[in-house]
């Protein structure tokens, strides 16, 4: 019997290579594969000029590996730019890197992997997949710091079977210390997370307007009294909780309580305590390990942003696509189209997308 075939979705990163690396020293097949998922912004795509494939590339050859450029421009436009693009418009705020990973990393990405005759996708993220109670169950990382399971607990459990994350048990020193002893070219480079929407900066925005349509409109600042304190030329700019930048003097911090996309408005309030919440509705839930029917309670510890201290709650399954969770204590700044993801100490549970 051969090796098993690994396909890894090679991002130019020191933590993807490392995972390759270290994959292959287990008795892998390797295969790299870096995606390209944004469409050409003032041209025709260029590998050869590409930072992400000419690092990958090289790292492919040092470990003497198969390399592919896969093109997922289509199904990244469709399954997260223009799922972004909605969010905004109903006044919430996307979290791209959830969409991402359920559609893209572990979706397209995947499939593109079983034709190449894989068994296995990996990535360089920060999580464990082990066998709890002989169901593989998606885990927090090593590394505090550096764990990346809330971004990932969208991902189905059928494709979580397939999936192989050799970083979950290492810290990024350690990642970074390998990559220099092998004297891989990214050892030192920056971490390349969230490095698809970089190529916009800070008009990610304007290019979704600009590819699909307007999104938002201009409005007024006004408090829980009906007084307007200020304009605004569009509600997209504003999240709940956000303090910074508002251009609003009304004698204390002020902080956006709601958006309305209807009228524009933004609810601004001088009382913190009124933008937290003890109650979060979720849709689009996916839960993990067994089966919940619709009414059962169970405890876990809940975040609703990432890096966010777990807070213990008790979630409700309202039906097969909604959940209420409430906490323990208010949580600060609860934002729609935000996730709400929850644990058994280091095991997901699931989550959903809040409302």
């Amino acid at each position: 019997m051969g090796k098993l075939k690994v396909v890894v979705g090679m991002s130019g990163g020191v933590d993807s290579s490392v995972a390759a690396l270290l994959l292959q020293q287990q008795g892998y097949e390797v295969v790299g594969v870096t995606l390209r998922v944004l469409p050409d912004v003032g041209g025709t795509f260029d590998p050869e000029n590409d930072t992400s494939v000419v690092r990958a590339r090289a790292i492919a050859e040092k470990l003497g590996i198969e390399h592919h450029v896969a093109n997922c421009a289509d199904a990244f436009t469709g399954e997260v730019l223009k799922r972004c693009h909605a969010d905004f418009a109903h006044a919430r705020t996307p979290n791209p890197c959830c969409y991402c990973n359920r559609f893209i990393k572990f979706g397209w990405m995947m499939d593109y992997a079983k034709s190449l005759g894989a068994d296995f996708l990996a990535t360089g993220h920060y999580v464990r997949i082990e066998d709890v109670d002989g169901t593989r169950r998606l885990l927090r990382g090593r590394d505090p710091g550096k764990d990346q399971s809330y971004f990932l607990f969208w991902v189905p459990d059928e494709r979580r079977n397939h999936v192989l994350t050799p970083l979950g048990t290492y810290v990024k020193s350690e990642v970074r210390e390998i990559a220099e002893q092998n004297g891989f070219v990214n050892a030192k480079a920056g971490d390349s997370q969230d490095i698809c929407f970089d190529i916009y900066g800070s008009q990610y925005t304007e290019f979704l307007k600009d590819r699909f349509g307007e999104m938002t409109r201009a409005g007024r600042f006004v408090d829980e009294n009906g007084k307007v304190w200020n304009t605004h030329d569009g509600f997209h700019k504003y999240t709940v909780g956000q303090r910074k930048g508002l251009g609003v003097a009304i004698g204390v911090p002020a902080f956006v309580k709601h958006v309305d996309p209807e009228t524009g408005d933004i609810l601004v309030t001088g009382d913190k305590s009124s933008v937290c919440f003890d109650r979060v509705e979720m849709v689009n839930c996916e839960w993990h390990g067994r089966p919940h029917a619709i009414g059962d309670t169970f405890l876990a510890e809940g975040m609703v942003r990432y890096r966010q201290r777990p807070v213990a709650c008790n979630v409700t399954i309202v039906d097969e696509n909604k959940a209420v969770a409430i906490f323990d204590e208010p949580l600060f700044a609860v934002t729609p189209g935000q996730c709400a993801v929850f644990y058994d100490g280091d095991i997901v549970l699931g989550g959903g997308q809040i409302v």
